[in-house]
C-alpha cells in the first residue's frame, strides 16, 4: 500500500534561476536569424553613436578603462557637436541612447540572458561605453531572473532598467558650466529614457498579441535608428559634423603651439650641455659662454627663416610647431576633399591659408628670445589657396581677407590698377559686412538664449575692423601720388610693398631702397616712416616721427607719422607708474593733443575713425 502511494506522488522539477523567454518557443533557425539581424542593427547604432559623440566610428581605447572617461558621458554633449550649439543633437543622442539602453534588456527578457551578451559587448567595443555596459549587464541579468519576471513584462523592464537611470543621473551631467546649462545637460538622457519606454511599449504591446514572434526587437530598433539618422542629417548634417571635427575645433589662433613661447630656458640648457658644446667645437663656434650663446641664437634665427630648428638645439615639446602645423593642414584637407559642397568650405580654406601664412617672427626672436608667429604678410606659398577662396567663394566674408592678400601680392608685382580696384571693392563689402554683424550682435536674454548656433563666419567685428584698417592703409600706399614723379617710382613702390617686415634683413632692405630714392621721391616718406617704427628707444622714435611729420605734412607717410606718434604717447601713458602722476598726466595730455590735432588737420584721412576710437578710450583726466 505504501509503495503504491509512493508511485503516485508527483515529481517536482526544480526551475533554474535564469528563465527562458517566450520567443525561444519558435523555430530555432528563425529565432537565430532575427537575433543576428538585431545584433547587426544594434552594432550600427553603436557605431553611429561613436561617430556623432567622438567624431570617429571606432573610438575604443583600452587606456581609458582606468580613467574617469570610462564612466563619464558629458563629453558626448560638447566634444564634437555641442547640444548648446545644435539643440537637435539632444533628440539624436536621446534616440541612440534609448536604443542602447533598452534593446539588450528586451532581448534578455524575450529570449534569455546569454543572448544579450553580444549586445553588451558591442556597447563596450563599438560605442566605447564600457561603464554603461556594466549597467546593462546588471539590467539584463535582472530582467531574465525569475524573481523579477512579473506578469506585466513592461513593468519588469522599467524596474530592471533602473541602473541606466542611475548612470545617466550621476555620470551624464555636464561639468564646469552654468546652473542652467547643467540642467539642460540632462535633456538627452531624459529623452533617452522616454524613447526606451516607447520602444519597450511597442515591442511588448504588439508582442502580447503576436505571441512575441521573433523580429519585433530589430524592427523597432531599426526604425528608431532611421529616425535618428534622418533627424541628424536634416537638422545638423554630416558635413557639419566633419566641419566641427576637422575645422571648427582646429582654429590656428587657439592652438597652443602657435602662441608665444620663450626659448630662453631651452637656449640656456643647450649651451650648458657638455655633449652639445663638444659637438659645436668641431664647427669653430666660440668657446666663451656669452659669445657662444649669441652665435647660437643667431643660428636659430637663420634656421627658423627656413622653418626648421638647428639639429643641435634641444627643442622642448611646446616649441614643436612643425608637426602640429602638418597635422592641422591634413585636417583641413580632409574636409576640403570630402565636403567640397559644404557651406563651411570658405572657413576651411581660410584656416588653411592663414595657417600656411604662419611663420616665426625672426626679429622678435632676436629681440625678446620669444617664438612669436605672424600671419599678416601674404606669402607666395599661400597664394593658391587665397585665390581659390576668392574665385570659388567670392561672396563669403572670408573672401574679404583673401582679396586684401591678393591685392597686396599684385601690388608687390607692380599690378597697381587691378590691386586698387580690388581694394576699393573690398572696402565697400567690408563696410556692409560690419553693419550686418553689428546688427546680429543683439543678445538673446530668453531662457533658450544659451542655445547659440555656431557663427556662419569666422570674420568677427574686430577682425573686420582690423582688415578695414589694412585695406585703407594699403590703398593709400599704392595711390597715384606714390606712383608718379620719378620714372622708377612705380618700381620702387612695388619693391617697398613686397618687403617682409619680419625678416632679418628688413632694415637693410629699407636702407637700400632709401638710397635709390631722391629727396623728392613720393615713396621716400613711407620708407622713412618704416625705419622710424623700427627704433626700439621710444623717446628717439617719437622724435623721428615728429620730424617726419613736420617735413612731410601733406604726404600719406607724414600723416601716418602723426597718427603713430599719438599711439606711441598712449602707450607711454599706459606704461607710466601710478607713483608718478604728473608724468602720467603729461603723456595723457600729449596723446589727447596729438590725436585732436590730427582730426583738425586731416578730417578726411583713412585713420579718422581709429583716432576717434582712441580718443574715446582715453579718460577725461
Amino acid at each position: 500500500m505504501e509503495s503504491k502511494e509512493t508511485e503516485k506522488a508527483p515529481i517536482v522539477v526544480s526551475k533554474s534561476f535564469v528563465a527562458f523567454g517566450p520567443t525561444l518557443h519558435y523555430s530555432h533557425k528563425n529565432v537565430q536569424r532575427n537575433w543576428l539581424l538585431a545584433i547587426v542593427i544594434f552594432g550600427i547604432s553603436c557605431l553611429f553613436w561613436s561617430k556623432i559623440a567622438t567624431g570617429t566610428f571606432w573610438s575604443f581605447e583600452i587606456e581609458t578603462v582606468p580613467t574617469s572617461e570610462f564612466w563619464r558621458l558629458d563629453k558626448s554633449l560638447v566634444t564634437v557637436v555641442s547640444i548648446f550649439e545644435y539643440p537637435w543633437q539632444i533628440v539624436v543622442l536621446g534616440l541612440l541612447m534609448g536604443i542602447l539602453a533598452i534593446t539588450p534588456v528586451l532581448i534578455s527578457q524575450l529570449m534569455s540572458f546569454e543572448y544579450s551578451l553580444p549586445f553588451i559587448l558591442e556597447v563596450v567595443f563599438l560605442a566605447n561605453l564600457p561603464g554603461f555596459a556594466v549597467c546593462l549587464l546588471i539590467s539584463c541579468f535582472a530582467v531574465a531572473s525569475r524573481p523579477l519576471r512579473f506578469r506585466s513584462r513592461f513593468i519588469a523592464v522599467v524596474l530592471c532598467a533602473a541602473p541606466q537611470l542611475i548612470y545617466w543621473g550621476y555620470f551624464g551631467r555636464a561639468r564646469g558650466v552654468e546652473p542652467i546649462e547643467w540642467g539642460f545637460s540632462f535633456a538627452p538622457w531624459i529623452c533617452a529614457w522616454l524613447e526606451s519606454l516607447v520602444i519597450a511599449g511597442f515591442v511588448l504591446g504588439i508582442g502580447h498579441f503576436t505571441r512575441y514572434r521573433p523580429g519585433l526587437v530589430w524592427v523597432f530598433t531599426f526604425l528608431t535608428l532611421v529616425i535618428a539618422v534622418v533627424v541628424f542629417e536634416v537638422a545638423i548634417g554630416f558635413d557639419e559634423l566633419d566641419y566641427q571635427l576637422h575645422v571648427a575645433k582646429n582654429n590656428p589662433e587657439n592652438v597652443s603651439e602657435f602662441h608665444d613661447h620663450s626659448i630662453t630656458e631651452a637656449l640656456n640648457e643647450t649651451t650648458r650641455d657638455p655633449a652639445i658644446q663638444k659637438y659645436l667645437q668641431g664647427f669653430f663656434y666660440p668657446t666663451e659662454r656669452g659669445a657662444l650663446r649669441a652665435e647660437l641664437k643667431r643660428e636659430i634665427q637663420l634656421q627658423l627663416s627656413y622653418d626648421r630648428w638647428p639639429t643641435w638645439f634641444k627643442v622642448p615639446q611646446q616649441l614643436e610647431y612643425q608637426a602640429k602645423k602638418e597635422w592641422l593642414l591634413d585636417q583641413y584637407d580632409k574636409f576640403i576633399t570630402n565636403r567640397s559642397n559644404s557651406l563651411r568650405m570658405p572657413i576651411a580654406l581660410y584656416f588653411k591659408a592663414i595657417l600656411s601664412e604662419y611663420s616665426p617672427d625672426i626679429r622678435v626672436l632676436g629681440d625678446k628670445e620669444e617664438l612669436h608667429f605672424y600671419s599678416d604678410y601674404p606669402h607666395e606659398r599661400s597664394a593658391e589657396t587665397w585665390f581659390k577662396l576668392y574665385r570659388d567663394f567670392g561672396n563669403s566674408p572670408e573672401s574679404l581677407e583673401a582679396r586684401w592678400r591678393i591685392a597686396k601680392l599684385w601690388a608687390g608685382r607692380g599690378i597697381f590698377e587691378q590691386a586698387d580696384e580690388l581694394l576699393a571693392e573690398t572696402q565697400s563689402l567690408v563696410a556692409e559686412q560690419l553693419k550686418l554683424l553689428k546688427a546680429k550682435q543683439r543678445p538673446n536674454e530668453s531662457l533658450f538664449g544659451l542655445f547659440q548656433r555656431p557663427a556662419e563666419t569666422v570674420m568677427t567685428v574686430p577682425r573686420l575692423s582690423e582688415l578695414q584698417r589694412r585695406l585703407d592703409q594699403l590703398r593709400a600706399l599704392i595711390g597715384a601720388e606714390n606712383r608718379t614723379g620719378q620714372q622708377d617710382s612705380a618700381e620702387l613702390l612695388a619693391q617697398f610693398v613686397a618687403l617682409n617686415p619680419h625678416t632679418l634683413n628688413y632694415p637693410q632692405q629699407l636702407e637700400r631702397l632709401l638710397q635709390q630714392t631722391k629727396d623728392n621721391a613720393p615713396i621716400r616718406d613711407n620708407i622713412l616712416l618704416a625705419q622710424a617704427k623700427l627704433i626700439d628707444d621710444e623717446q628717439l622714435r617719437a622724435e623721428k616721427l615728429t620730424k617726419l611729420h613736420q617735413e612731410h605734412q601733406d604726404t600719406d607717410g607724414g600723416i601716418q607719422a602723426l597718427y603713430e606718434q599719438g599711439l606711441l604717447k598712449i602707450s607711454l601713458w599706459r606704461q607710466q607708474d601710478e607713483s608718478d602722476p604728473e608724468m602720467k598726466k603729461k603723456c595723457l595730455d600729449e596723446a589727447r593733443a596729438i590725436l585732436t590735432s590730427f582730426l583738425s588737420l586731416y578730417p578726411d584721412s583713412v585713420y579718422v575713425e581709429q583716432v576717434k576710437r582712441n580718443l574715446d578710450g582715453l579718460p577725461a583726466n
